[in-house]
């Protein structure tokens, strides 16, 4: 695959769901072995992924009806897509209340989630209490199945997902230790270092609000 992320094929949905079906159907396993491989060349890729969600829409969706919660959604996303674009992002879904984006480096992913939680804070300053959007952001880096502009699979979208949906409070941003590994951002010494367990995984990962990274570092 392609190094230069908006240099990829943008197509062959269909050519990974064939690929996954004959995979499927193999009971051999040097040939499995030699499937997997070809999965793995047609669309493996390293990078980070990107997973935001919106603090409180369960709750607040029960107060105030889904369909107020459909139009805060709205709202996110069109403040979302440009942002990820202009970090150099692919942004490959949005589903209900989450965004799913892919970078090729971690500091792209970061300043990605600062930039729009920003944009954001700077639009709950017009709006009542009710109609203000927080967004939580997890981040990880690794090997990845991505394909085409739709979907991406791998452990690094399992842990993300984890982060961004289960542990991330509004405004926050978490990152793996192994995305910041792959970063060149100076973490300050009072971001907190956690590890958590969900579903038998260990994650490692760090607590990044947008007040405990200069921001003059993510220009």
């Amino acid at each position: 695959m392609a190094d230069d992320l908006h240099l990829n094929p943008l197509t062959g949905h269909d050519e990974f769901d064939g690929l996954i079906a004959a995979f499927s159907e193999l009971r051999d396993a040097a040939e499995t072995e030699l499937a997997r491989q070809r999965i793995w060349e047609r669309f493996g890729t390293e990078g980070a992924v990107f997973i935001s969600d919106m603090a409180s829409f369960s709750s607040t969706s029960r107060k105030v009806g889904v369909c107020h919660f459909l139009k805060l959604i709205h709202r996110a996303r069109q403040i979302i897509a440009p942002l990820v674009a202009k970090n150099n992002g692919l942004l490959l879904k949005c589903d209900a209340d989450n965004c799913y984006a892919f970078f090729k480096n971690t500091d792209d992913a970061i300043r990605a989630s600062f930039d729009i939680n920003a944009e954001l804070f700077r639009h709950n300053d017009e709006f009542s209490l009710s109609e203000q959007i927080y967004l939580s952001v997890g981040i990880d880096y690794g090997r990845v199945l991505l394909v085409g502009d739709m979907e991406f699979f791998g452990d690094p979208v399992n842990t993300a997902s984890k982060l961004g949906e289960d542990l991330a409070i509004r405004a926050e941003t978490l990152v793996t230790k192994r995305a910041i590994e792959h970063s060149a951002l100076k973490i300050p010494e009072t971001a907190e270092r956690m590890v958590a367990r969900i579903s038998d995984i260990e994650i490692k990962y760090v607590r990044l609000p947008m007040t405990e990274i200069d921001r003059s570092e993510l220009e």
